[in-house]
């Protein structure tokens, strides 16, 4: 009866004892003194970095909560795998667990590093080769309406030279003021008429038409009635019944000097 009073003491200080070490009755280890973490860390060393990450992954799938195991994790994946995805993963799991440690600040900075390598991994823009045709066939097109429009200020600027050349003519064409001469003092006493100087004749002399002969344009027919080239355009225009363009002369032609 005594032995069995004392093993009801013992059996329940005994479980008390357990209890007061372990809290929670499950986890006593910390993660850093796990053997599997230790050693990763030792592979870590001996830059055998596939068998580090494998034994922080261990620790990871051993525990509820596995902060720097997860760090370790996501510094190999990072750095030495170039998996920024799986890296990425891992340092959010630490700040879940760990959100107000010192290093909290560089894991969010290791997270950004991650993210633009990501992006730097994605193809180089896979569309830009059809961007760069259609922006290609937008200048063409624009080159061509462009073009399109100076052909048609060009036709109508040909148009509005030939209306000034139209006025040009008909001015040239109108009969210069007439000055009589002032009446001399004595008639009887009238100074000897001297020869006129060789030049053209004078347009009371002009005659009205003129037989085309061979050799003949309308710049030397101007020159030889005129005495100048440049009235070419006045006998053209007198004669616009009569020649299709300035060059279509014919020898045997009668044409108007005007």
């Amino acid at each position: 009866m005594r032995k069995h009073c004392i093993n009801c003491i013992w059996i329940p200080a005994l479980f008390a004892l357990m209890s007061a070490c372990s809290p929670s009755g499950v986890e006593v280890v910390g993660e850093t003194n796990e053997k599997q973490y230790q050693l990763g860390q030792d592979y870590k060393n001996q830059g055998r970095v596939e068998e580090a990450l494998s034994a922080f992954l261990r620790v990871i799938d051993a525990r509820r909560d596995a902060p720097e195991s997860h760090l370790e994790a996501g510094y190999i994946y990072l750095h030495n795998m170039k998996d920024p995805i799986r890296s990425i993963y891992h340092f959010e799991r630490y700040l879940q667990f760990m959100p107000q440690s010192p290093q909290a600040g560089q894991v969010r900075q290791l997270i950004e590093t991650a993210q633009k390598e990501f992006a730097r991994q994605l193809p180089a823009r896979p569309y830009q080769g059809e961007l760069d045709r259609i922006d290609l066939m937008d200048l063409v097109k624009n080159l061509r309406a462009e073009n399109e429009g100076l052909k048609r200020e060009l036709v109508v600027a040909g148009q509005r030279v030939s209306q000034l050349e139209n006025v040009l003519a008909q001015a040239r064409r109108l009969p210069a003021p007439q000055v009589e001469p002032a009446p001399a003092a004595n008639t009887r006493q009238q100074a000897p008429r001297t020869p006129a100087a060789a030049g053209p004749p004078a347009p009371q002399d002009v005659p009205r038409t003129y037989t085309v002969q061979s050799g003949d344009s309308l710049i030397s027919i101007s020159r030889r009635f005129y005495g100048t080239p440049s009235r070419w355009i006045d006998i053209y225009q007198a004669n616009r019944d009569r020649l299709a363009s300035e060059n279509a002369l014919r020898v045997g032609q009668e044409i108007r000097i005007p």
